[in-house]
């Protein structure tokens, strides 16, 4: 059994250079490792505080507008929700006028650990701003604008 990739696997890999998705797979990692890492003392992860930021924001969102806002699957948000809520950061009620509609919101709780979550986002937002510079954060801004359709 060889080791090295043969010719024809190296043509056809080559054919792959420049994936976008590649490249915004390697930049996710790269962004969320460093937010996951200033976060670690608070016992969040990245996707989490986004998640606490999104309920600030919109109030009493149903899951799936939740899910729509964020752009994440069902299954990851239930997850998530989940763990927000069994650490008392997510208060969840049925909806006034359909009992089988689960509505969520940021509780007490909640609000403090997004408030004790800012110096550290901070942090870690310096800390990729200052990796990427001016021209690329902004870039990367505005590409997540464009492609942002919903």
């Amino acid at each position: 059994m060889t080791t090295q990739p043969t010719t024809d696997d190296l043509a056809l890999a080559a054919e792959f250079d420049g994936c976008l998705a590649t490249a915004v797979r390697l930049v996710d990692r790269v962004i969320a490792s460093t937010f996951d890492e200033g976060l670690r003392d608070l016992g969040l992860r990245s996707t989490q505080v986004t998640l606490l930021v999104y309920l600030a924001a919109l109030g009493w969102p149903t899951q799936s507008e939740l899910a729509e806002a964020t752009m994440t699957d069902q299954t990851t948000l239930s997850r998530n929700l989940e763990r927000l809520a069994d650490r008392g950061l997510v208060r969840r009620e049925a909806d006034a006028d359909d009992q089988r509609v689960v509505r969520y919101a940021l509780s007490a709780g909640g609000r403090t650990v997004l408030g004790d979550a800012l110096p550290h986002w901070r942090r870690a937002q310096r800390t990729i701003a200052a990796r990427l510079g001016e021209d690329l954060s902004a870039a990367l801004r505005s590409a997540a604008g464009a492609l942002n359709t919903t």
